[in-house]
């Protein structure tokens, strides 16, 4: 028995070939052009492709189909793609009619509303999406970033605590924290949180990356010695030779001797310990997937 053309390109886009799955379903609205799961097939797979009709696709989906919670999902998806920010507003206020506590809902009009300017209204759909549980969910994820950017350093580690507590096993998560504590001047937490991430992250090589923060802990506490030990013990396990010259610099400090070779300077060192920072930061990116989103 041969499959149908709606068959044909769920199984192109399930296979990410998603021109081809586009092909089949616009074959197969040539003879049903109001067939509202080709439509949304053609939609979604044109999205994907960056085609010209796809909004006009899901739109007409969400016409057919008005009370269908992912008929507007995908459209508002489809608008954000586009930079149509207001319009995808509208479409994810239709699901939250059907939906009243859909979480990727929630956070979209939350990134609407603070491109928008609209900060107080951001936090609000971002917390009620947060407030919807499901460990470390987009939402809180988002309500984290969203406060750094705002420069509200005190309240975006307050919302990754609750990341944190909420996902206790969270490599990502417990770098928030870390990050945010060392922000804000707070030491002892930071050291605490570091070293939490050294019990976590047991990817090879990554016990280099928390090495690195404490030793940015212990030279903004001026305690050279403690940094110089666990500059020494990351030497020792660094494969990449990322450490050298935050040893260096740290070893003539100790003995006060002039090297043969200038090390690096003070600035220098906390950049090369930001950088160790931001690439574990990168590393872990994929922990922090939006976790909402509609059917297939």
């Amino acid at each position: 028995m041969s499959s149908s053309p709606l068959e044909d390109a769920r199984a192109h886009f399930q296979a990410e070939s998603f021109e081809e799955s586009r092909r089949v379903a616009l074959a197969g609205l040539e003879e049903r052009p109001d067939d509202p799961d080709l439509l949304r097939a053609a939609g979604r797979a044109g999205v994907e492709c960056g085609a010209a009709d796809a909004v006009d696709q899901l739109n007409r989906v969400a016409e057919l189909r008005p009370d269908e919670a992912d008929s507007w999902r995908d459209l508002g998806d489809a608008l954000a793609a586009e930079g149509r920010t207001d319009e995808a507003a509208g479409a994810f206020r239709r699901l939250l009619e059907l939906v009243p506590d859909d979480q990727a809902a929630l956070t979209a009009l939350g990134h609407a509303a603070y491109a928008s300017g609209s900060e107080g209204d951001a936090v609000t759909y971002l917390e009620q999406a947060a407030g919807g549980g499901g460990g470390a969910s987009s939402a809180m994820i988002n309500l984290v970033d969203m406060y750094r950017e705002m420069g509200k350093p005190e309240e975006a580690l307050a919302a990754a605590e609750r990341t944190a507590n909420a996902a206790p096993e969270d490599v990502a998560a417990a770098l928030d924290v870390a990050e945010l504590n060392l922000e804000l001047g707070r030491l002892d937490a930071a050291a605490g949180a570091f070293e939490r991430i050294r019990e976590l992250d047991d990817l090879p090589g990554h016990d280099v990356y928390a090495l690195h923060a404490l030793i940015e802990v212990e030279l903004r506490r001026d305690d050279l010695d403690r940094a110089l030990a666990l500059a020494r013990e990351a030497a020792g396990i660094d494969s990449h030779g990322r450490t050298a010259g935050v040893l260096a610099f740290l070893e003539a400090r100790a003995s006060g001797a002039a090297p043969d070779e200038p090390p690096p300077n003070h600035d220098e060192v906390l950049r090369a310990l930001g950088a160790s920072l931001a690439e574990h930061r990168r590393t872990h990116a994929e922990d922090w997937i939006d976790v909402g989103g509609g059917g297939g």
